[in-house]
C-alpha cells in the first residue's frame, strides 16, 4: 500500500516540531543561550571577573598600608605619654631638690646646676628612668652626688665662703648627706646607706656625729628648712628641649672628634714611611762620617 502525500506531510511536521522541542529545551537549560537566541546572537561565555587583591582599592591606585600609618600614630602617642610622664616628675619634684642641694652645698647656683643636670640625664636616660620603682629617688641621687663631688667646690662661682656655711653645712660631706636623707627625708637607714654609697653602720655613726653636732631637735630644723621650696629657674617643656639640643652638639662633637682622629691616623700611616725612607736615602746604611777635625 503506497502512502499518500497527506501522510508524508503530516510526517515532516511532527519531525520540525521534535527538533523544535529540542531546541526549546536546550534554551531552558541554558538561560545565556536562551537570551542570545531571542535577541539573534550568539552565546559567549561570560566573562569572570578578577580575584580582588586584599588592600588594593579598584582602579589601580595604591593606598597607604594600614600598619605604617598605626605604627607612626602608636609613636606620636607613645612620644606624649613620655613627655607628660617626664613633665608631671618634674614639676612635682624640682621645688624640693633644689632645697635640698641648697641645704647640702650652701649655694643656689650649684643647686640649679645640679638639679638642672638631673633631669637633662634623666631626660636622655627616660627609657631607663621611667621603668626605675622611684624614679624621684633616681634623680635625686644624681644631685645629690654631682653637687657634692669634691671639685665643685674647687670652682669659684659655685664655692661658699666659710663664713656663710650653716653648722650643718660645716659637717662633712658624707655626714650631712646622711642626716639630710635620714632626718630631714625620712628615709630608712638601710635606704639612706644605699644612697649615700655606705655601710650601714658607717651611716649610722655618720647619723649620730651629726646629731651631736646640730643637737637632737635637727631632724625638727631640717624639716621647717626644707619646706621652704624655690620655684626652678625653666620649665619642664625647655629642660626637654634644652636637653635634646645638648644631645645633638655632644652627637656632632663626638663625630668630629672621631672622624678628627682617624684623618691624623690616616696621615700619620702615609707620610711616616715616606719620612722614614727620606731619611735612610739621606744616611746610607754603612756609611761613614768624617770624623771632625782634632
Amino acid at each position: 500500500m503506497s502512502r499518500t502525500p497527506t501522510t508524508k506531510a503530516a510526517k515532516a511536521v511532527k519531525k520540525r516540531r521534535r527538533h523544535k522541542s529540542a531546541k526549546d529545551g536546550d534554551a531552558a537549560q541554558d538561560p545565556r543561550a536562551a537570551r542570545a537566541a531571542g535577541r539573534g546572537e550568539s552565546a559567549a561565555p561570560a566573562e569572570r571577573p578578577e580575584p580582588a587583591v586584599a588592600g588594593a582599592p579598584r582602579g589601580g591606585q595604591a593606598l597607604p598600608e594600614a600598619p605604617a600609618q598605626d605604627a607612626a600614630v602608636e609613636a606620636v602617642r607613645i612620644a606624649e605619654a613620655a613627655q607628660a610622664a617626664f613633665d608631671t616628675l618634674y614639676t612635682r619634684n624640682a621645688p624640693a631638690l633644689l632645697r635640698q642641694v641648697e641645704l647640702l652645698t650652701g649655694s643656689m647656683p650649684l643647686a640649679r646646676h645640679a638639679v638642672h643636670r638631673a633631669f637633662d640625664l634623666a631626660w636622655q636616660r627616660w627609657p631607663e628612668v621611667a621603668v626605675d620603682p622611684d624614679p624621684a629617688g633616681w634623680i635625686r641621687a644624681e644631685a645629690h652626688h654631682h653637687a657634692l663631688a669634691p671639685w665643685q667646690q674647687l670652682l669659684p662661682w659655685f664655692r661658699t665662703p666659710p663664713r656663710e656655711r650653716s653648722p650643718f653645712q660645716r659637717l662633712p660631706r658624707g655626714t650631712r648627706h646622711a642626716v639630710l636623707l635620714h632626718d630631714g627625708l625620712g628615709l630608712s637607714l638601710r635606704r639612706t646607706a644605699a644612697e649615700s654609697l655606705a655601710t650601714t653602720s658607717m651611716t649610722r655613726r655618720r647619723i649620730v656625729r651629726g646629731r651631736e653636732v646640730l643637737g637632737e631637735a635637727a631632724a625638727v630644723r631640717l624639716g621647717d628648712l626644707l619646706d621652704e621650696q624655690p620655684q626652678p629657674e625653666f620649665p619642664a617643656a625647655m629642660v626637654r628641649e634644652l636637653s635634646e639640643q645638648w644631645l645633638r652638639i655632644r652627637t656632632v662633637g663626638a663625630v668630629g672628634a672621631t672622624l678628627l682622629i682617624a684623618l691624623v691616623t690616616a696621615v700619620g700611616l702615609v707620610f711616616g714611611p715616606l719620612s722614614d725612607r727620606v731619611a735612610a736615602d739621606r744616611h746610607p746604611v754603612g756609611q761613614r762620617t768624617s770624623a771632625p777635625a782634632p
